[in-house]
């Protein structure tokens, strides 16, 4: 476990003695589920020795080299030195456990599968199992909670290649059994212009990066493998329920990053704080914490997200820990119009380019009349019930329950927030923080100014990503405008130094009182840990939202940093 940049006490508008101590804190989860969650920490390797495996001058689909309908038959098999070597971390036949990936990572009874057996065959591509939704064949089920792996060698390898009769009984297929018996992996074709529909893909978003050469790759392996390096979702979601099994003194929630609702995409809350009110005060009735409920709601998680829409999804929780329910805080902050324009950079005092990737306009970017309010509703053109903007419930089922309750975000992040994740009013939120007198760490005040952005040289607002470490320590340091990427992550600003706006957010949310209900400073930390991730606006993020980030690797790191983040919170 690493930490990053930390945020140096509570600057400005909000002292941290104004939180009541010894009381039980708010902390909600939130968890990445973008699609690249499903990824391996470490792909698997892609290492050959040039010239070792030998190329037949006409090979047939199932030859060493063959090309066909399953794919290419290229640096195929388990005894190229270089592959070997790569692999060398497992070892089927050590008497460790720690070589031997014989402890089955997660055994939850509330998952219907094992995550993963040893004895049992899977199929993966060189980034992540494959997944029923793009991929064949197929390990990983659509909604991430089941498994369908192979028992048996043969089995195993002929479902690679579709039970194709050009395969029968061929040298690739002879290749594959002998490796799952003698290695317990087998690195199989890779994805060409031959192979069938069916068994290609998967394929690219519009507006998404290239996809890695290891997506196209296939393997067979061994569940041990799984169980030694699991991919990044599992390990989340493990680490998360460990968490919520052993926290005390604090009520809980889930949430994840919300699906696509046009501009502005608040976050889902699949489980509420727990316990409620009634139960959280004077002291907090620890047997009322139903950690059942909140262990079934990570189980539940899809991760199938095209955005890591980080700043939209804390936006959303600030308003779920309003107090909008009792007295319009948010409806009184966030009603469109806001001046200038739609909120800048939207319309029509900013603007935003048009998208370069698929050619949306940018010109009525987050303009819609309830784009911060969002009731719940259903998608004339899927279907598709969507559930708006989450705020708390009546009575004892509040989001903040007594004066001076501390309250935290835990994100749990894969990767740097990208994809649409700018819709967020960010001039309202800059003009409500200069109106309070809002400093930086440092004691400056904060500053901004949105007019023509495009050729303003100092917009202003929150950007610390000049103060984050590289990981592992490496000469040259950060800058501002390493947080100004744009490339796949539309719409963005246009002001230097201030295009993108999540620690824009983590920043209004720290800072500000969200509850007006409440006569203590009831405003939400924001704690980072990067999963295998330490982009430099994760770490802003952190430090605008007065937490910290951790750079966890590991899945041990991953567990040792909740662990810190909860026991600093007062819920060891």
């Amino acid at each position: 476990m690493t930490v990053g940049i930390v945020a140096a006490g509570v600057s400005g508008l909000l002292p941290a003695a104004s939180h009541a101590e010894g009381s039980p804190s708010n902390v909600m989860f939130l968890v990445d589920n973008n699609a690249s969650m499903q990824e391996y920490s470490e792909y698997l390797p892609e290492a050959f020795t040039p010239g070792y495996q030998p190329i037949p001058e006409e090979p047939a689909p199932g030859d060493l080299g063959g090309d066909g309908p399953a794919g290419h038959n290229i640096n195929t098999g388990c005894s190229d030195p270089a592959l070997v070597s790569a692999m060398s971390w497992f070892d089927k036949n050590s008497p460790d456990p720690a070589k031997n990936g014989s402890v089955i990572y997660d055994e939850d009874p509330d998952l219907a599968s094992k995550f993963f057996e040893p004895d049992k065959f899977y199929h993966s591509r060189g980034r992540r199992l494959a997944w029923q939704s793009e991929e064949y064949p197929f390990s990983l089920s659509s909604f991430f909670n089941a498994l369908a792996p192979n028992g048996d060698t043969f089995s195993a390898c002929y479902t690679v290649v579709n039970w194709k009769s050009a395969y029968y009984d061929s040298p690739i297929m002879q290749e594959c059994m002998t490796c799952l018996e003698t290695k317990g992996w087998w690195r199989g074709p890779v994805v060409s212009a031959l192979t069938e529909p069916g068994l290609d893909g998967p394929t690219q978003n519009p507006g998404d990066p290239p996809l890695p050469p290891e997506a196209f790759r296939k393997w067979v392996i061994n569940g041990r493998i799984l169980n030694l390096r699991p991919p990044k979702f599992v390990a989340a979601r493990k680490a998360i329920k460990e968490a919520i099994a052993q926290a005390s003194n604090a009520r809980l929630g889930v949430a994840t990053l919300g699906r696509d609702q046009g501009w502005f995409d608040p976050p889902s809350i699949i489980k509420g704080m727990s316990p409620s009110c009634d139960k959280s005060s004077p002291t907090i009735d620890e047997t009322a914490l139903d950690r059942a409920a909140l262990k079934h709601a990570v189980n539940q998680i899809q991760f199938r997200n095209q955005d890591r829409n980080v700043g939209e999804a804390l936006f959303g929780l600030g308003a779920y820990f309003s107090s909008q329910v009792q007295d319009n805080r948010w409806g009184s902050w966030f009603a469109q119009p806001i001046a200038p324009g739609w909120g800048w950079p939207g319309c029509c005092s900013g603007g935003t380019y048009d998208n370069p990737y698929t050619g949306q306009p940018g010109a009525t970017w987050a303009a819609a009349p309830d784009e911060w309010l969002k009731a719940p509703y259903v998608d004339p053109l899927s279907e598709t019930s969507l559930p708006g903007q989450p705020w708390e419930g009546e009575g004892n089922d509040k989001s903040i329950c007594f004066d001076g309750q501390r309250s935290a975000v835990i994100l749990v992040a894969g990767g740097t927030p990208r994809y649409e994740d700018n819709s967020v009013p960010i001039t309202r939120m800059m003009e409500l923080l200069q109106a309070q007198g809002a400093k930086h760490p440092d004691g400056t005040f904060v500053q901004f100014n949105p007019t023509d952005p495009e050729h303003n040289p100092n917009v202003g607002g929150i950007n610390y990503c000049h103060q984050a470490v590289k990981y592992p320590p490496a000469s040259g340091t950060y800058t501002q405008a390493d947080c100004d990427y744009t490339d796949y992550n539309w719409p963005a600003g246009l002001g230097v130094g201030n295009k993108n706006f999540m620690d824009d957010v983590a920043f209004f949310l720290s800072h500000s009182d969200l509850r007006g209900d409440r006569s203590g400073n009831e405003s939400v930390r924001t704690f980072v840990i990067g999963h295998g991730d330490h982009s430099p606006m994760l770490q802003s993020i952190a430090k605008a939202g007065q937490g910290q980030f951790y750079r966890a690797n590991t899945a041990a790191e991953l567990r040792s940093s909740l662990t810190s983040i909860l026991t600093g919170l007062g819920a060891p």
